[in-house]
């Protein structure tokens, strides 16, 4: 049953870029530019070559250079699970301008059913519009997420482990202009509603519990963010070169029904250095900065690792959630490297250390090392989509994620 549903999931994210007739005419483009071209005289190959001559069918090329908009779909884990398996991952790219000025837009979708009773539904929009004019950015999930937690600052220790459940409903949207050349700013919303939950019993759980509303009900944060973006990358879903910083400055008041007053900021900037040779290799750095900047913020909202509010992938290697406090910081750097010389198969190496502060000070006195390596299987070759199996580890802890796209 399990090659059954490999294969029927393979063969539903060929069908669209094999048989479907021509592409949405709202993509100004043609789907051949959504990534470079190269001089390289191998013929470049993906899983969806090798499925469509198993399936003899005529012509395959020519149906999907048709296509204008890019499909991928897999089963995988997300940033959201916690590493742990989902039922699948739908993920589509396209463009909504020329190549030479507009950024490819892309979508995910994350229905999953993870072990422990968690399941739910993760989605995240990063569209551009012609000429980079717009940029629109969220991210939106239902959760009913059981999960360990333990306590606050960054040495808190195993023994602390402790089971909190509860479900979350997310809502984060923003929409940013065009200034000038990359870079962007606007406004956006942002929900966050933990409700439904409950505290295991433990030696520790009472210093939960006093950090959790009387009833233990719900928690609300609902309020204004203000996003500064800068990003010269072509294509987010496997950035090829360029940087990526933004800021997000987040505004959260009882005027639109937050439980509390505070604020915060993210900062997150990425960096990819391409490395010249026969087959492409990258460096790729990525570092954020997490912090609480004034008010009374719920438990489950303090800043906690695999828990950003970004895209991606961070903190391969050490449990989710292992780290909360009122500060984060994180630093990774990933070696990405060619395998074959047609582009079928890749791999990646990577290191990354992170610090939760002392809780309310700026101090970060404990640090925190995990490092893994991965292979990387060309699944989408117009849009440059890989299907990406990396392997993490940290003191004490190692785990495995499967997922589409790249880490970040």
């Amino acid at each position: 049953m399990k090659y059954i549903l490999f294969c029927f999931l393979c063969l539903m994210s060929a069908l669209p870029c094999v048989l479907a007739q021509s592409a949405d005419s709202l993509v100004g483009t043609e789907p051949q530019q959504i990534t470079s071209t190269s001089n390289d005289s191998v013929k470049k190959v993906d899983l969806v070559d090798y499925l469509v001559k198993w399936l003899k069918v005529k012509n395959p090329d020519q149906k999907r250079d048709n296509r204008k908009i890019r499909f991928s779909l897999f089963p995988s884990t997300s940033n959201i699970s916690g590493g742990k398996p989902t039922f699948t991952s739908f993920n589509v790219s396209f463009l909504m301008g020329d190549i030479k000025n507009t950024n490819v837009s892309t979508i995910y979708f994350f229905p999953y059913i993870g072990f422990g009773g968690q399941y739910g539904f993760q989605l995240l929009p990063d569209i551009w519009l012609r000429n980079n004019s717009w940029n629109f950015k969220g991210e939106y999930f239902m959760l009913n997420y059981p999960q360990n937690t333990w306590g606050l600052g960054g040495n808190s220790p195993d023994e602390n482990e402790t089971l909190i459940d509860y479900k979350h409903q997310r809502i984060h949207q923003n929409a940013t202009i065009g200034l000038f050349s990359h870079f962007s700013a606007g406004a956006g919303y942002a929900l966050d509603r933990h409700f439904d939950i409950s505290v295991e019993e433990s030696e520790f759980s009472d210093s939960i519990v006093h950090k959790l509303p009387t009833d233990r009900n719900k928690t609300v944060s609902s309020g204004i963010t203000i996003p500064l973006l800068y990003d010269s990358r072509h294509n987010s879903t496997n950035p090829q070169q360029g940087f990526m910083g933004s800021v997000s400055y987040n505004f959260f008041t009882k005027l639109l029904g937050s439980d509390n007053n505070w604020q915060s900021v993210f900062a997150d900037a990425r960096k990819y250095f391409p490395i010249p040779g026969k087959r492409k290799s990258i460096l790729a750095c990525r570092s954020y900065y997490w912090t609480i900047v004034s008010g009374d913020v719920p438990y489950l909202d303090l800043p906690a690792n695999r828990w950003e509010p970004s895209t991606g992938s961070s903190s391969r290697g050490i449990r989710q959630n292992r780290y909360r406090s009122n500060a984060l910081l994180y630093f990774e750097s990933e070696y990405r490297f060619g395998i074959t010389a047609n582009g079928l198969l890749g791999g990646v190496v990577f290191g990354s250390i992170l610090s939760a502060s002392e809780y309310k000070t700026q101090h970060f006195y404990y640090w925190h090392p995990a490092a893994g390596a991965g292979v990387r299987l060309k699944f989408n070759k117009y849009s440059n989509t890989n299907v990406s199996f990396d392997m993490g580890f940290s003191k004490g802890f190692a785990t495995v994620y499967l997922f589409i796209g790249e880490a970040f």
